[in-house]
């Protein structure tokens, strides 16, 4: 936790409400996303009791598992919705996105998608195959889901936990309806209050997957019980399937609500410039994935091989970096806090070398400004690295020297890219004496490394047994951004 987010989160404590963290909105919001909450049985992972889903905030659909023996109804309901709005999501040119209430429900749905892909496909059972690609579907979207940057699964505590900063701890922020309630409380009560009324035992509702103590002994234990009774009395069970729908739409309901007001409080924030290129990517991916799926379709193995996890690494780190470095030239709130870690700084422009110049890879003289930049920020940030501004977003400067003295600092900087050709250099780009400017890292260009095949590993690693050739199914798309 930085110094700033510390700072904001005393305040928060201090007036009752939370403090905004943001300016803009770092992730695309989906005009039509997939909302989803789910609800585990109690005992088994990834056993779902009953789903809730819809593209809209009113009349959302609820899949429910019978209250005895297998669960493949809900399971073939919940892959034809889902597999419905994947393909339409296709035929308008746009990447699905589902929002989850919490990072637990994430989890919750990488260990479903990891059963549900893994099942073997009974050609006798209607509906098995649907089941076993909308387990390959999860697995995307939560692997999607670790890549920093991304829209394609989005935990909403996360999202609203990047734009606003709370009087309660971070594990607190983890329950939606807390947050909701000293991020937007009622009028005339403050966020505080709001709360402790928003723990109320008598009104709270888990967000899923797990539910709450209460609701199991007081409600569902009751009803499951009955059921039993009247399995041995022959009655009716219609009656019973009807009650526990609603008793569990009534417990599902306040979640959904806080949803869609969590969904509506997001879109007020301005999309910030860079999310139309990661938005892009977003697409490319997804039209990746179909068409493996149309092309091959083989799942995922259980456990990745050591080629396919590096390839997810190296995917993965720099997608953080580059996220961190893009949220930061966007938006001023960013670049405050990381002023004071040392992974910014900003001061007025003292000096400048307008006609500096310097021999170019290729023997060349090239234009390469520079100028000195006086700052009280601590400079953590070692010279070289390429940094970027947020007065001309498409320049790149790098730290030349760095000189410390008793109350400031002194950067020397060159400019390196944004100047234009020799011919027609860009002079926009030199900044004015006296001008305040804030540096942070760069969205640096990423080249992805060689890796070897699976074949190309030890038998250690992955690879064919040892003396032998392995002519077995390699994991073609384990390593997949």
């Amino acid at each position: 936790m930085s110094l700033l987010t510390s700072l904001l989160r005393m305040r928060a404590a201090s007036t009752g409400h939370a403090e905004l963290a943001c300016q803009l909105r770092h992730l695309h919001l989906s005009d039509r996303p997939l909302m989803m909450i789910a609800l585990n049985r109690t005992g088994p992972t990834a056993r779902p009791l009953a789903v809730m889903l819809g593209t809209g905030p009113y009349r959302p659909q609820l899949h429910t598992a019978p209250l005895s023996g297998t669960n493949t109804s809900l399971l073939a309901a919940l892959a034809d919705t889902v597999t419905t709005y994947i393909d339409t999501c296709h035929r308008t040119g746009e990447a699905p996105q589902v929002l989850v209430p919490n990072t637990q429900s994430v989890q919750y749905l990488k260990d479903l998608g990891t059963s549900l892909r893994l099942r073997r496909a009974n050609e006798q059972m209607p509906g098995s195959r649907d089941i076993q690609r909308l387990g390959h579907w999860l697995t995307y979207l939560t692997d999607r889901a670790e890549v920093a940057g991304t829209a394609a699964l989005i935990p909403l505590t996360g999202f609203l936990g990047m734009h606003w900063i709370t009087g309660q701890s971070p594990l607190e922020d983890e329950d939606l309806a807390t947050l909701l309630a000293w991020i937007d409380p009622p009028r005339h009560t403050s966020g505080r209050d709001a709360a402790e009324q928003a723990e109320d035992p008598a009104t709270y509702r888990p967000a899923g997957p797990a539910t709450g103590a209460d609701f199991d002994n007081d409600e569902l234990i009751p009803l499951l019980h009955t059921h039993a009774r009247s399995r041995a009395g022959a009655q009716d069970q219609t009656s019973l399937l009807k009650e526990l729908n609603s008793l569990l739409a009534q417990h599902l309901q306040p979640t959904w609500d806080r949803m869609w007001h969590a969904y509506a409080l997001l879109q007020t924030f301005p999309e910030a410039p860079s999310t139309a290129r990661r938005r892009a990517r977003e697409r490319t991916a997804f039209t990746e994935e179909r068409t493996y799926l149309a092309q091959d379709g083989r799942p995922r193995p259980a456990r990745g091989q050591a080629v396919a996890t590096a390839v997810r690494l190296a995917l993965t780190e720099p997608a953080a970096t580059a996220f961190a470095a893009e949220r930061a030239a966007d938006d001023p709130f960013v670049r405050a806090e990381l002023r004071t870690t040392g992974e910014a700084f900003g001061g007025p422009v003292t000096a400048i070398e307008a006609e500096h110049t310097r021999l170019g890879p290729t023997g060349r003289t090239v234009w390469r400004p520079k100028f000195t930049l006086a700052t009280a920020d601590p400079v953590l940030l070692e010279p070289g690295r390429p940094l970027a501004c947020h007065t001309h977003p498409n320049a790149r400067y790098r730290i030349c020297t760095v000189t410390h003295a008793d109350t400031e600092t002194l950067v020397e900087l060159e400019i390196t890219a944004g100047m234009g050709p020799v011919t027609r250099p860009n002079h926009a780009v030199l900044p004015e004496p006296g001008a305040f400017l804030v540096f942070t890292l760069a969205p640096d260009h990423y080249r992805m490394p060689e890796f070897p095949t699976r074949d190309q590993t030890p038998w250690t690693h992955g690879g064919p047994p040892a003396g032998r050739s392995d002519d077995g199914n390699e994991d073609q798309i384990g390593g997949k951004p």
